[in-house]
Formats: C-alpha cells, structure tokens, sequence
C-alpha cells in the first residue's frame, strides 16, 4: 500500500514539474539535429539535360536544285548513310539517296519530249502551209485589184451607168483585200503564238530531263568540307536514320560542327520556359567528366513550342552557350544544365524540410536557452533545397531539421 501511495506521488510531482515548465516558456525536449541560421547567397534554379555541339555548323543536305518546281519531288529516301562520328574530308561520301522516283519521271518525260517534239514540228508545218495559202490567196486579190482598176479606169468613157458598176466592182475588192490582209495578219500571229507555245512544252521538257538527270548525280550526297559527321534530327527528337525521307522543305541529313565555339542545346517544358531570359547564367556538368563544371549563358530560346518524345508537354528549345571550350569535349556528350533564373545575396534561408504549417501559420523549431519553440516566420520565395525567409528569424538563430519528440506540446514563441 505505502508503494502504491509512493508510486502516485512520483507521478504527480512529475506532472507538476511538466506544468511549471509550460508556464515557464518553452519546452526542454532533447532535439535532433539542428542549424545555426545565417545569410547567404540564394538562386532559384532549373534543372534540365542537354547535349553538346558547335555554335556553328555546316549543314549537309539536299542541294537547292531539289527545290525546282519542275522536279516534282516531294521527298526521297535515304538508302544508305555514313557512321555518326565519322571524319570526314571535302567530297567524301556522306549519303545515298533512292533514285527510283526520279527515273520513272525521266521515263515519263522522255516519252513528253518526243510528243512534244511531234507537235513542235506539226505546228511548224501547219503555219508555213496555212500562211502559205493566204499568200496566195492574197495574190489572186491583187490581181483582181489590178484588173478593176483598170476596168474603172476604162469606164471613164462608158456611161454613168457603167461607171458606178465599176465603182461597186472596185470598192468590193477594196474591201475584200483588206479583210483577207487582216485575216492574214491576225492568223500570223495566232500560228505564231501556236508554234511558240509547241516550242516552249518541248524545251520544258529538254529542261526538266537535264534537271532530272542532274538531280540522279546529286542524289549521291558528298561533305561539303572537313568535319565530323553529326546526324540532323527529325520530328519526335530521335536522330535520323536509314529509311527516313528528306524533303526540299526539310532537307538537312547531318552537319559539321564547328567545335571552336560550344553549345548545350537543351529543352525546357512550357511551364518553365517563361523563367528563363537571354543571358541567364548557366552551371553545366559534362556526364563524361563529372569532376569538372563548366559555365555558360542562354543565348537562344525558341518562339515556337514541338511535342518531343519524353516530355509530357510542349518543349521549347533552348541554347546554352559555353564560356570554356576542352578538346575532351565532344559532339552529341550529355550536359546537366542548371540555369540560374533568380540569384539574391545576403539573405537568410532555410531548408525545406524546416518550415511546417499549422491552423494558416508557418513556423520552425526554433531552439534557445536550451528550449524549444514553435516560432512562426514568413517564407518567401523557394528552390528545390531551400527557401528565403523574410520575417520571423535572426542571423544565428538555431533551427531544428526536424520535429522533435512531444511536438504537440511545445509553445509558439510569439504567443
């Protein structure tokens, strides 16, 4: 009985020493691992992979002749293609095209030609004969015009009668020679407009079979210079490949790239991309060398969003500009890319796993004299690891990582 009485004691002068520390202030629990706040410097960041090449390039692709209307081609397909990564020299092989369009339309427009050189030669004939017989219709007019001439002129001695029967003779014939004239001059014209017309259809098609025979010489596609062989890629994002069609309207296969100036070209979903601003410093690590970080700045951002593989919506291109160049670094080599959109000094911030929220207010545990307290803060801006907090904590502040044991009982310093 004096054991239990003793036992009931203990548990009473316990809670009474609780209560007395609640009133007190604070609570003196045994805390976790906690920090010392202080200022610093605070970037708001966005993270996103890229791949290396050279600002400038030059473009290997289907020569400009491809883009004559005269052609009729819509697009070709690549038969064989050089390695990615090759090195090339001026005039080395870089594709092969498949030509079997083309020579079914030299087929088709040699069999045009021949037609045409047909009707060439038709149209021709027909004018010389029809201009021909107008002649000589014109002819047998003037010599009914001599032969009313002189009859109007014998008529002088005729009666009156006679006379204005030669006058009507005279002016009819008049009239009929001018006409035919007309008709002769307007017919001139009309065979020759014929004649030049059957001659510009059969030159159309001298024309386009010298196109189409060129364009069988072009469809092997040669580099233009020295370079290291870098595919163009397609919609979609993936590189291009044996099988795919090229286009006058898209017609890059690769490129040459220039390596003396560097670029990350990356992309950006749409909810960020309006973060971001030309000349936005940029941290890069190259995954081919981890212990090295290279900086640069966003010198390109596309106006215009594309749906590529990977991504759950609209990307838009962005280029990064490196400020270093390193002979170790090489085309299509994958870039963590970390652009730095908002940089402020001197400001105090926390982890986030510091700040929780209870009934509206935000708050940390906040440790002094050896007790802990629920101090309410205002927080401000935030990145993936920390966030600012403009009001509520002081330079040297010791804040908790994370909530203590008994949590529910600790007091808020403010209160």
């Amino acid at each position: 009985m004096a054991l239990k009485k003793k036992s009931i004691l203990i548990i009473a002068l316990l809670a009474i020493l609780v209560l007395i520390m609640a009133v007190w202030g604070g609570t003196k629990i045994t805390d976790s691992k906690s920090c010392i706040i202080k200022k610093t410097n605070f970037e708001q960041n966005i993270s996103a992979k890229g791949e290396i090449r050279g600002k400038n390039s030059v473009l290997i692709k289907l020569p400009d002749d491809f883009k004559s209307r005269d052609l009729r081609i819509r697009e070709l397909q690549i038969k064989d293609l050089v390695q990615e990564g090759t090195l090339v020299k001026k005039g080395d092989w870089i594709a092969t095209l498949d030509i079997a369009s083309i020579t079914n339309q030299i087929q088709d427009n040699n069999n045009d030609i021949e037609e045409d050189l047909a009707d060439f030669e038709d149209a021709k004939i027909d004018s010389a004969i029809e201009l021909n017989n107008f002649r000589e219709e014109i002819k047998e007019f003037r010599y009914d015009l001599e032969y009313q001439t002189l009859e109007l002129e014998q008529a002088k001695f005729e009666s009156l009668a006679y006379q204005r029967k030669a006058k009507v003779a005279y002016n009819k014939i008049i009239r009929q020679m001018d006409a035919k004239l007309r008709n002769f001059e307007r017919k001139k014209i009309e065979l020759k407009v014929r004649v030049r017309r059957s001659e510009r259809e059969y030159m159309y098609r001298l024309r386009r079979d010298s196109l189409l025979k060129k364009a069988i010489e072009q469809a092997t596609i040669t580099a233009p210079q020295d370079g290291l062989v870098m595919y163009a890629k397609v919609r979609g994002g993936r590189k291009i490949r044996v099988g795919d069609n090229i286009s006058p309207w898209n017609p890059t296969i690769a490129s040459l790239p220039d390596m003396s100036v560097l670029v990350s070209e990356t992309y950006i979903e749409e909810i960020d991309i309006t973060k971001i601003a030309i000349n936005d410093n940029v941290e890069i690590v190259v995954d081919a060398l981890p212990d090295q970080e290279f900086s640069g700045f966003v010198s390109g951002i596309a106006n215009i969003g594309q749906e590529l593989s990977g991504f759950e919506s609209k990307v838009f291109q962005v280029i990064i500009e490196l400020n270093q160049t390193n002979p170790e670094l090489k085309p299509a080599m994958t870039t963590n890319n970390n652009i730095i959109i908002n940089n402020i000094s001197d400001v105090l911030t926390i982890p986030r796993q510091c700040l929780y929220s209870e009934n509206g207010n935000d708050f940390v545990y906040i440790k002094r004299s050896g007790k802990i307290w629920k101090k309410i803060v205002s927080p401000g801006i935030e990145n993936e690891n920390e966030i600012v907090i403009e009001s509520g904590l002081e330079e040297k502040d010791r804040i908790l990582y994370s909530q203590p044991e008994k949590a529910e009982i600790i007091d808020f310093f403010d209160k």
